[in-house]
């Protein structure tokens, strides 16, 4: 901390005070040379119980933690907090409270520290990884013609429910919202309406437009189901497409792309590769195209195949051109292959969650890499 010039750093977001103190009930963490203390809004009793910090205080306001500061003898400097994440109103209230500290963002060394995941991390997001191959399991025995694409998710999310999922999406961002399951089909395979770049449905009104909407699936449609499932905090993602029926030679071809692209960048991981190398690896598989079905550069990338995970299904890093990270051993990823054929108005999607190796990587998600026919 003191090497990116802080003196002391005030965490107020709830996964980032979950990483540092072991509790997401609602706090803030004071962290510094001096002491550490976790000032607790509510949920007191619990918190004292789940907290590695040994200092666990009552919160009655800014006030509060500004006794601590003084206490401590945090008479003035550089205050880091999460400037990305906290609201004006609440940034000029620090200030007020704090005024001889000067507040700079702290969200890029904490999401650097949390970039590596250790053993027990890596176990639970295992876990993750074994629900979200839950919902996909039960995509082939329910899906039928004449179900909406809203029952159909509704059975994925009860499976995954069942098999242990928090039922949270934790999105860093605050203008991303998750969705739970992401569901499309047919005409809804070319709809972006999401925080992201990727295909997210149609949804079912515009407070809500993306994720599964009430359209009937009918037979040949192809369906794609991306679930992101939380288990003890940590996130894992995993999308399959899937066909109602047989499928055709040209959905085959196009899938057979995304799955010959993910194969490359899978081959491309190990530490030390540029995550801008991973993209150009899999930029250039797209742009081959599938002949006679789609001919060179007549298919699609979304602009990135991949992002980190982790406490949040968001984090660093983004596998796109833009980003200058390089992968490091204990890094987990979401290997998002995203192929479409705009001119077809069609699109196939094939993701998993791995965790980069010494030698490589591990796929974390088990659920078959395939096309996946039903009935």
């Amino acid at each position: 901390m003191s090497e990116s010039g802080m003196d002391a750093a005030l965490l107020l977001h709830h996964r980032d005070v979950l990483y540092y103190a072991d509790t997401v009930r609602p706090a803030a963490l004071l962290v510094s040379p001096r002491g550490a203390a976790l000032f607790v809004r509510r949920g007191l009793d619990p918190a004292r119980r789940e907290a590695t910090v040994a200092r666990v205080e009552p919160m009655s306001g800014l006030s509060s933690i500004a006794d601590v500061f003084a206490e401590l003898g945090l008479t003035g400097g550089v205050l880091g907090t999460e400037l990305d994440l906290v609201p004006a109103q609440l940034a000029h209230r620090l200030a007020e409270v704090f005024p001889a500290w000067s507040l700079a963002d702290v969200s890029p060394l904490v999401l650097a520290q949390r970039v590596v995941k250790d053993e027990d991390e890596l176990a639970a997001t295992c876990t993750a990884a074994s629900v979200a191959d839950a919902g996909h399991a039960v995509v082939p025995r329910v899906i039928a013609p004449g179900m909406s694409e809203l029952a159909l998710a509704a059975e994925v999310e009860a499976a995954m429910r069942q098999a242990g999922h928090e039922g949270f999406q934790p999105l860093r961002y605050p203008a991303a919202r998750g969705a739970g399951v992401l569901l499309m089909s047919g005409e809804n395979l070319t709809v972006r309406g999401g925080h992201g770049l990727v295909v997210t449905g149609a949804g079912l009104s515009p407070g809500m437009p993306y994720g599964p909407s009430r359209r009937v699936l009918k037979p040949g449609d192809l369906v794609v189901v991306d679930i992101g499932s939380t288990c003890a905090g940590y996130t894992a993602d995993e999308s399959r497409t899937f066909v109602v029926g047989r499928a055709t030679e040209p959905q085959r071809a196009l899938f057979a792309v995304a799955r010959a692209t993910e194969d490359a960048v899978f081959g491309a991981l190990r530490p030390g590769v540029a995550v801008a190398d991973l993209y150009a690896t899999a930029e250039a598989v797209v742009a081959r195209g599938a002949p006679p079905h789609f001919a060179p550069g007549t298919l699609e990338l979304p602009g990135f195949v991949g992002h980190g995970v982790g406490l949040e299904l968001d984090e660093p890093p983004v596998l796109w051109p833009r980003d200058e990270a390089r992968l490091q051993a204990g890094m987990v990823l979401a290997i998002e292959v995203e192929v479409s054929a705009p001119d077809q108005w069609t699109m196939v999607k094939l993701e998993d969650t791995v965790v980069v190796r010494p030698d490589g990587y591990e796929r974390l998600t088990a659920t078959p890499r395939e096309l996946i026919e039903c009935g």
